[in-house]
């Protein structure tokens, strides 16, 4: 996801097939995520496995709306930037199973 928010990272002939392998693997992701929730055996883990969840989710929202027509703008772009580094703040907190990423 971060290597699409660079410049020129969607522009060429193939542009809609990458962003659509960003989609499909996002969607595995999401799906990984949920099932992960479920058997979460206690509620750190069940809640870090919902934040990354929501994080994820966030990020999708923000690169959707930047893709259409209006949204692509500077402001749209910050937007994505930030929900981004969101998303991997709770991505490295989840795989260090709630202890604070060095």
């Amino acid at each position: 996801m971060s290597v699409a928010e660079t410049p020129g990272a969607f522009v060429g002939p193939d542009a809609a097939a990458r962003w659509s392998d960003i989609q499909v693997r996002a969607d595995s992701l999401a799906q990984t995520l949920y099932a992960l929730r479920e058997r979460a055996a206690d509620d750190s883990e069940r809640m870090r496995a919902t934040e990354l969840l929501t994080a994820l989710q966030a990020v999708r929202s923000a690169m959707d709306a930047e893709r259409a027509p209006t949204g692509a703008g500077p402001g749209q772009a910050q937007v994505v930037r930030g929900r981004l580094a969101d998303f991997e703040t709770a991505l490295r907190a989840f795989r260090a199973g709630g202890q604070p990423a060095p």
